[in-house]
């Protein structure tokens, strides 16, 4: 094996990149082994003098899968998350049934996998108090738990062994292990044994475990500046990135910017102000960006809803504002305020309430054969994510189902939606990025070279990997790493130190990321005076960042330039009802995307009107107009000749100021019928469910009523006979329906007067709420500052 020393300067990589490309331009196969975080940085590093035909950036994962593929080896496989579930099982089975603590079974769960990666039997462990000796019978039983089923360790231990066995044919006949820090034993052995399968193998590692190469370091030039606090020191280097972009001419991927963990989200928020796309390569928890929030909050809900909650179903809208008035949350005290909200109003929150409760239930309607409970469990979860336009379009639908199908393997079908939410918190992803500027936290910058990076936040104890002794087994127990590594072949089962400070290598490797590093840090916070870390500023004397441009002229505590008023301008009079009902129902009571589409006439969100309705604006013109109908459009709606001249099309009656319409109405001697058309074909039931909530209709309806009409409410599919909603029953009490009909007008009619009080009293001011999610105008409300 040929070892290099990896200086954390990219000198390794290019000796190896060299090699790489000799290899290609032979029409040999090469594999470029690297960390999952850089195979794309790896295939541009391969790509950058032209096309290497031939290279494949991969991972170890992706590795041990093609051995076990070849091999025909298949079966049951744990992940990171199932290894968890398994250990938590073990860990109940040992303590008599009593459910793990909070993160018990997660600390087990990595204590085992390290022991599994250096191949420490649990009859192996080192055991010198009670704790270590209960993580030997944890381990122990969740190999049993686990049975034939192979984790993630068990899958490289079987990959090397076929290997070694001589049961796999090269794939390749190169590999390059390039970006590692360390190598387990695991490891090792796979790539010893690939070397005695005839595969050329080069690896680098800091401290290599055999004879190594030394190659040429390449040079870097650092900086090293200070800023008064957080805000100047990022702004700054924002501005740097826009001008190394602009006026410099590099290109975004020859740039990357390392920030903190915990200034992430800052960086990523403030750059947005700069018109800097920043592609962030860390690891994130999909319940970290917006679907997944949505996806968390709604498996959650029906153990807990909150007034919050309750926005995210529109229907249940005015119970969250009721809610949030009064402060409250939890089931109970939500179902009684839907109750006496129902009570007051004559609405119908308790019954949507319930029907939200029950639609969130994976195990409602659920069959009793296991199998067949499965797949209606999984059914669910795919209906659920589909069911809203933000999960299913999202880029980690598919991710979703698959944490479904492992919270269902974990926690059965009783705990599959806690486990379901629990794995979206916690499992670890990185999603793939267009392109842009790389964003990158410590643990990215392995194996990585840049024309020019910038280090932030360089203050003392921020930079760190974090290595502490280990809670079961104690420094005394385990080797030096170089010990591990001398041994690792004669024997197994040995552990390495935890205290290796590793530190060093990776401010060494922070200060050799480019071929020029911008190092800085902020003097102070809003709490306290910082230090930098002295071994990653080094001995230059750091210079102080002057002021920095503002990005907007708006942003002048001069007032250099134009500050829009903080209160809104009032909505217009209203144009129809419909508007006051989109107001009211659709956007929340949002005045400002009222005003939008009022004033502006904006409505980024209406299609194009349908089929159905341009066929009944066709034949209200030819009424209008004086002439026989298309027979065609008559066919469309079922429709006789006599209908239609009976047929009166978008009546309207007066209230207020406004002219209330429908899309059709007649009179036959004393009954006056009310038409509202549409597209589906709906039983009796489902058409005065459609009608129930209609304001026009009743508010027409409850006109004729008062003036002694008997009033019918149909709803008139296409293609299809009219069904009637709403009307008299011959056979029950003619006038107690018509005071409960008349009743009924009369709470719609109320409602409508509210909502059109509510417009004339709002104002084009943002209302944040349920209807945000699907705004069109995206943030367009946040916009208080306009540039002249």
């Amino acid at each position: 094996m040929h070892w290099l020393i990896d200086a954390a300067d990219g000198g390794a990589s290019e000796r190896m990149l060299e090699r790489a490309r000799e290899l290609t331009a032979q029409r040999r196969r090469v594999w470029w082994l690297t960390l999952p975080s850089n195979r794309n940085f790896a295939l541009r590093r391969l790509a950058a003098r032209g096309a290497t035909l031939g290279a494949e950036a991969v991972h170890f994962q992706q590795v041990h899968q093609r051995v076990l593929a070849q091999a025909g080896r298949t079966g049951t496989f744990l992940s990171t998350g199932l290894r968890v579930a398994r250990v938590g099982e073990a860990l109940r089975e040992l303590a008599g049934g009593r459910m793990p603590a909070p993160g018990e079974a997660r600390l087990f769960a990595r204590a085992i996998a390290e022991l599994k990666r250096f191949e420490v039997a649990p009859a192996e462990v080192p055991v010198g108090d009670e704790e270590s000796r209960r993580l030997q019978r944890v381990y122990a039983a969740y190999e049993r738990a686990k049975g034939a089923a192979l984790d993630p360790d068990d899958v490289a231990r079987l990959a090397a062994d076929l290997v070694g066995e001589g049961a796999w044919r090269p794939e390749t006949d190169a590999l390059f292990a390039a970006g590692f820090w360390e190598l387990s034993p695991l490891a090792l052995s796979l790539l010893t044994a690939m070397e005695r399968a005839g595969v050329e193998v080069w690896a680098s590692l800091p401290e290599p475990p055999g004879p190594a190469e030394d190659p040429p370091r390449l040079p870097s030039a650092v900086e090293v500046w200070r800023a008064e606090n957080p805000v100047h020191e990022l702004r700054w280097v924002l501005a740097g990135l826009k001008r190394d972009l602009l006026v410099e001419g590099l290109e975004p991927l020859d740039l990357a910017l390392v920030v903190p963990p915990e200034r992430l989200e800052a960086t990523k928020m403030l750059a947005r102000e700069y018109d800097l796309y920043l592609m962030d390569e860390t690891y994130h928890a999909p319940s970290e960006e917006e679907p997944g929030k949505l996806l968390v909050d709604l498996l959650r809900f029906p153990d807990h809803p909150t007034a919050e909650g309750l926005f995210l179903f529109e229907e249940l809208a005015p119970l969250g504002r009721a809610a949030l008035a009064r402060g409250l949350a939890g089931l109970d005290a939500i179902r009684k305020l839907a109750r006496q909200l129902d009570e007051a109003e004559g609405g119908r929150l308790a019954p949507a309430l319930e029907e939200v409760l029950a639609s969130l239930d994976p195990l409602a309607g659920a069959p009793v054969d296991e199998a067949a409970r499965r797949a209606h469990l999984l059914a669910w979860a795919e209906r659920l994510v589909d069911g809203r336009p933000l999960l299913a379009q999202s880029r980690w639908r598919e991710v979703f189902l698959l944490r479904a199908r492992e919270a269902l393997e974990a926690g059965g079908p009783e705990g599959f939606r806690a486990w379901w939410a629990g794995l979206l918190e916690r499992v670890r992803l990185r999603a793939r990025r267009p392109g842009g500027v790389a964003l990158l936290s410590p643990r990215e910058v392995s194996g990585r070279r840049y024309r020019k990076a910038y280090v932030l936040g360089a203050s003392e104890g921020v930079y760190t990997l974090g290595e502490r002794e280990d809670y079961f087994i104690p420094e005394e127990a385990r080797l030096p790493w170089s010990e591990v590594f001398a041994r690792v072949y004669a024997e197994r089962g040995v552990l390495p130190r935890r205290l290796r400070g590793r530190d060093v290598h990776l401010w060494r490797s922070l200060r050799a990321l480019a071929d020029e590093v911008v190092i800085s840090y902020p003097e102070a916070d809003g709490g306290r005076p910082l230090e930098p870390e002295r071994d990653l500023v080094g001995a230059a004397e750091p210079r102080p960042m002057g002021p920095v441009p503002l990005v907007s002229r708006a942003l002048s505590r001069e007032g250099a330039g134009y500050r829009a008023p903080r209160e809104g301008v009032p909505l217009p009079p209203p144009s129809g009802l419909s508007q006051v009902y989109r107001f009211e129902r659709s956007y929340g009571g949002c005045g400002f995307r009222s005003w939008l589409e009022a004033r502006e006439g904006l409505r980024p969100d209406e299609d194009e009107r349908p089929e159905w309705y341009r066929a009944l604006e066709r034949l209200a013109e030819a009424k209008r107009e004086g002439r026989a109908p298309d027979p065609d459009a008559l066919a469309r709606w079922g429709m006789t000749p006599d209908r239609f001249e009976r047929l009166t099309f978008f009546p309207g009656v007066s209230f207020g100021e406004l002219t209330v319409h429908v899309h059709a109405g007649e009179r036959e001697g004393r009954t006056a019928r009310v038409f509202r058309f549409g597209e589906e074909r709906l039983t009796e039931a489902e058409a005065r469910e459609r009608l129930r909530d209609r304001w026009a209709e009743f508010i027409v309806a409850g006109t004729y009523l008062r003036r002694g009409y008997a009033v019918e409410l149909w709803y008139w599919p296409l293609g299809g006979p009219p069904v009637r909603g709403y009307g008299a029953d011959p056979r029950r009490d003619r006038e107690a329906w018509v005071r409960k009909f008349q009743e009924m007008a009369d709470q719609r009619r109320r409602w409508a007067e509210r909502a059109l009080e509510r417009w004339r009293a709002a104002r084009a001011e943002a209302v944040p709420g349920w209807h945000c999610r699907s705004c069109p105008f995206a943030d367009v409300c946040r916009k208080d500052e306009v540039e002249t």
